[in-house]
């Protein structure tokens, strides 16, 4: 992606209505969009939300086959109970969530106060837990670096690194440490890892951890994690849990709707800091100029975060018709999307003060599409999305394999 600079955006191109604070920082994106963008104003800038240590992310196996399956209440319980864990043992030795947890992934930093090793054996004693107590299993990636909290998430290279790795190339039951993490653990005999030498060539030197001491005496008792939804479905989750009876979960609406989910290009990594404050920008703009279309086309923006978008639109045309104009809105200026669509019944959650979040198969699969088989400059629909869009490209529809599970998707 081109560098990005001063002079290549229109005026205005960044500006957000004060209420977008609510998950992204206007400050600090203000204040870099009018500055003269040199790696030493973004270190100056960033320095108030730098933190050091570790951070781990994790990521639910099987998600997307599970949701062709099972129904959406009982794929939420089985998702909610891993995510306890994390956030209940991670609390009790010193570690602090960050942002909401979406379905199928947590996030936990640990500061440099928490030792490495304590980090690596409490999170082998989380995977025996889960092993032994869920039904789904999750992978676990462990990183030691430097990253920048700003909003609701944290943003860098080094967030990135930890957070694809998980996402995209975990399994169930397994945990990956860094290069970083290993030489912090000082790879004594204490700890039994082995190579990942597929990663190596995009991620450095990753290992996994295949043993070592689990770390005891651990009082786990805060699970509340950070929600994607309300307080009181939370607790009939937590009921469904314990009596599997579905009558105790409060029954939100459904909607019969096309999900968008969209990823734009990142910045240039070369420089941490600026790489950092350019992401932030152009998310900045993306959520700008997707809520003035969306509004538009009768649709509702779920949330922007991290470089990714997720919206909601009743009728699909209207979702191709946005995927369209945002596509070509920011390819004007030399930014590539990529986009998924697909279709079905989703639940939306009002999180008070005008923040939302979603859930349902069509969230996971549109997900999929744009991120993990996604192409940039293209959208990707499933069959299904596009045939009730009224597109004529259906018979051209691809096998495309994602998370397991082999989906009919058609490329527009």
């Amino acid at each position: 992606m081109p560098r990005f600079n001063p002079t290549r955006f229109p005026p205005g191109f960044f500006d957000l209505p004060a209420d977008a604070g609510r998950e992204l920082p206007l400050e600090v994106i203000a204040a870099w969009t009018r500055s003269s963008q040199t790696p030493e104003v973004a270190r100056e800038l960033l320095a108030p939300c730098t933190l050091r240590g570790i951070v781990v992310s994790s990521d639910t196996a099987g998600l997307t086959r599970l949701s062709q399956e099972r129904p959406l209440i009982e794929i939420l319980a089985m998702v909610s109970r891993p995510k306890e864990l994390v956030h209940a043992y991670g609390r009790a030795i010193g570690g602090i969530p960050i942002g909401v947890w979406a379905a199928d992934n947590t996030l936990m930093f640990y500061p440099e106060g928490v030792a490495p090793d304590h980090v690596a054996s409490m999170l082998l004693a989380v995977q025996d837990r889960v092993r032994a107590d869920c039904e789904v299993g999750i992978g676990l990636c462990a990183h030691r670096g430097l990253f920048y909290e700003l909003g609701k998430g944290i943003y860098g290279p080094d967030a990135d690194r930890v957070q694809g790795i998980a996402e995209d190339f975990t399994e169930a039951g397994e945990l990956v440490i860094t290069g970083e993490m290993a030489a912090a653990l000082g790879m004594t005999a204490s700890f039994t890892t082995a190579p990942r030498d597929d990663l190596r060539a995009s991620f450095g030197e990753v290992r996994r951890l295949t043993d070592g001491p689990r770390l005891g005496g651990i009082e786990a008792s805060d699970f509340r994690y950070p929600m994607p939804f309300t307080e009181e479905f939370y607790g009939g989750l937590m009921e469904f849990q314990r009596t599997r009876r579905t009558s105790l979960v409060p029954h939100p609406v459904y909607r019969e709707a096309a999900v968008v989910v969209i990823e734009r290009e990142r910045e240039d990594r070369d420089v941490p800091e600026v790489a950092a404050l350019n992401d932030l920008a152009l998310s900045a703009a993306l959520k700008r100029l997707g809520r003035a279309l969306v509004e538009d086309l009768a649709g509702l923006e779920i949330k922007t975060s991290a470089g990714m978008s997720i919206y909601l639109f009743d009728d699909p045309r209207h979702g191709v018709d946005f995927c369209r104009k945002l596509r070509q809105m920011f390819a004007t200026e030399g930014v590539q999307l990529r986009m998924g669509m697909d279709i079905g019944r989703v639940l939306v959650f009002e999180l008070g003060t005008g923040l939302r979040d979603i859930a349902g198969s069509p969230v996971n699969v549109a997900s999929k599409l744009a991120q993990d088989v996604g192409e940039f400059g293209v959208i990707q629909l499933t069959t299904e999305a596009a045939r009730k869009a009224g597109l004529p490209a259906v018979t051209a529809a691809r096998g495309v394999l994602v998370g397991g599970v082999t989906i009919e998707a058609v490329r527009i």
